[in-house]
């Protein structure tokens, strides 16, 4: 099959119209428009699982001022003559996207809300030579459009030009709020947080309340974080979280759906390491898959880009600037965090009642707050298919598990000298014990007050996320020989690895015998095996024992 696979396509119009490789989610549109309508939902997804490309195919599906039959054409919405004969291109839609809605103060938030305005009476230029529209509206209109408006004509915006779309067309108004929840995430931990939050809560309960003028309103974001507002006409918006067996399947993919993209480009052999890196989603009770992740790897592998030494790339790293922060918040922060955080990077659960309505806010709250954010936002999924009152969690998938201690490394790099990493770094592949000795020990001086209690993971974490962090390729816990060895570090360039076997001991005196079990397990378990079926020319075997801040290192 050619390569036609686009990522970089939020436009469902444009991802149609060029060819590109599309997976058909369309049922959407007859099972919310027909099976399961509501006046006011919210679509909840983490970043990069196709939100917008689901509300722009709503958009051009439902806008009267379009044709979109050709773009429609073979796909499964088409097999529902009902739907398509009573809402394709028959309603007038006001689309907007808040993505953009963000900046260093308040003044900056709202100026790029006016602009974003300014660009939805741009989109709905006609309105202004309706004959059907009163010449008090257009005058309105005309300052929004000129960027004139103050910030309470500006927020009642929406409401107004729903207002004139109805009376220019005869029809409710589809109302379509793409990320919806963007200027808040951006403005979290600001002193003008609670105004963004205002604003954007007033602007959508002009909408959401009773409002003869609109049909429908449809939002997405990543959390539903208006619930409960002073704002009446937000709190009967329907939320549908990752949590929600309804539409569980909708966005996102499935796992037949990337079978089917796999078996499409003649890749069936990489299924076990597309669910290895980027499955162990559970929305509702469905298994889920990003697609942004899916659909990168493979088009890396179609053009030539994978590299077979480096291994499948973390795709999702730095595409979500409001999750970064939301974990930069709580490290280091609580003992019973930490902890739980050692667990999940274990690759263990943590038990949590998770609130999938959760304002931004109150993130930082509390544990449980946390993990219910990463869970809405990606970096956790539940582990279970049924929910229930405190629910078992867990990082989803290796490559998130990846994001995690790069952000770890992220962490500590603040508080660590640049030449004691260093020095680590060149000491252990240079064979230098004292030296490597050293180095370590001034960076657990400076990284253990992350922890209330030590243990063995807490050293396997710190040394995880610096390897991490200098760009080598990092095997933790992975089998090889006749076990799991605890750290294997690759460096592909120069053809040579690194294995470190960790031992944790409460007593000093204790630390030799650990030291020794350490280096005898590396030899007895043969944990060089991978590298030598991987075809590494030389390797460094290192034991090392731990208690406290304090570390004895042997080389085998």
């Amino acid at each position: 099959m050619q390569n036609n696979i686009r990522s970089s396509y939020d436009s469902f119009r444009e991802l149609r119209e060029s060819n590109s490789y599309y997976v058909d989610k369309s049922e959407l549109l007859e099972e919310y428009l027909i099976r399961r309508f509501e006046k006011t939902v919210l679509f909840a997804r983490p970043r990069r699982f196709g939100k917008t490309l689901t509300m722009t195919m709503f958009r051009d599906f439902l806008d009267i001022r379009q044709d979109s039959r050709e773009i429609f054409r073979g796909l499964k919405v088409m097999e529902y003559p009902d739907v398509v004969s009573s809402y394709m291109n028959q309603y007038p839609v006001l689309f907007l996207s808040l993505k953009e809605i963000f900046g260093d103060t308040f003044e900056k938030v709202f100026r790029n809300f006016q602009i974003a305005i300014s660009s939805l009476c741009d989109d709905h230029e006609e309105l202004i030579g309706s004959d059907r529209v009163s010449d008090v509206h257009k005058e309105f209109f005309a300052q929004l459009q000129r960027k004139e408006a103050g910030e309470e004509d500006t927020v009642q915006a929406v409401g107004l030009i729903c207002r004139m779309l109805r009376d220019h067309f005869g029809k409710q108004v589809f109302v379509i709020i793409d990320e919806y929840d963007v200027p808040m995430a951006k403005s979290l931990g600001t002193s003008f947080y609670d105004r963004v939050r205002d604003m954007i809560e007033h602007m959508l309960s002009y909408v959401c309340k009773t409002n003869d003028n609109v049909k429908a309103v449809m939002l997405s974001g990543c959390l539903y974080t208006v619930k409960n507002s002073t704002y009446t006409g937000v709190n009967n918006i329907i939320p549908y979280t990752v949590l929600s067996p309804i539409y569980a399947s909708s966005i996102g993919f499935t796992d037949d759906n990337v079978k089917s993209i796999l078996r499409d480009f003649d890749l069936e052999d990489l299924y076990d390491t597309v669910v290895e890196w980027y499955d162990g989603y559970i929305f509702g009770r469905e298994k889920m898959y990003c697609p942004w992740d899916v659909l990168l790897f493979v088009k890396d592998l179609l053009d030539g880009t994978y590299s077979s030494a480096m291994g499948p790339k973390c795709y999702w790293l730095n595409t979500s600037e409001t999750s970064l922060n939301i974990i930069h918040g709580f490290l280091g922060k609580t003992a019973g965090v930490n902890e739980s955080f050692e667990k999940l990077l274990a690759g263990k659960t943590i038990k949590c009642t998770v609130k999938d309505m959760l304002p931004y806010h109150k993130i930082h709250e509390s544990g449980e707050n946390i993990w219910s954010a990463l869970v809405e936002t990606g970096y956790l999924t539940k582990a279970v298919t049924e929910e229930m009152p405190r629910m078992p969690l867990r990082i989803p998938n290796r490559e998130i598990r990846e994001v995690f201690r790069r952000e770890v490394w992220d962490y500590f790099r603040g508080k660590v000298s640049n030449a004691f990493v260093s020095d680590l770094e060149n000491a252990l592949w240079t064979g230098e014990v004292d030296k490597a000795k050293t180095a370590l020990e001034q960076i657990l001086e400076a990284t253990l007050s992350f922890y209330h209690e030590y243990h063995e993971y807490s050293y396997h974490l710190i040394l995880d996320g610096f390897f991490t962090g200098l760009e080598y390729r990092v095997l933790s816990e992975q089998e090889t020989g006749y076990g799991r060895s605890d750290l294997i570090i690759l460096d592909p360039s120069d053809n040579r690895a690194m294995i470190l076997e960790l031992k944790h001991v409460s007593d000093e005196k204790e630390m030799k015998k650990a030291l020794k079990e350490a280096t005898s397990q590396i030899a007895q378990k043969k944990y060089e095996s991978r590298l030598i079926y991987d075809g590494y020319a030389k390797w460094m075997k290192y034991g090392m024992a731990f208690c406290d801040k304090k570390v004895l290192i042997n080389k085998l």
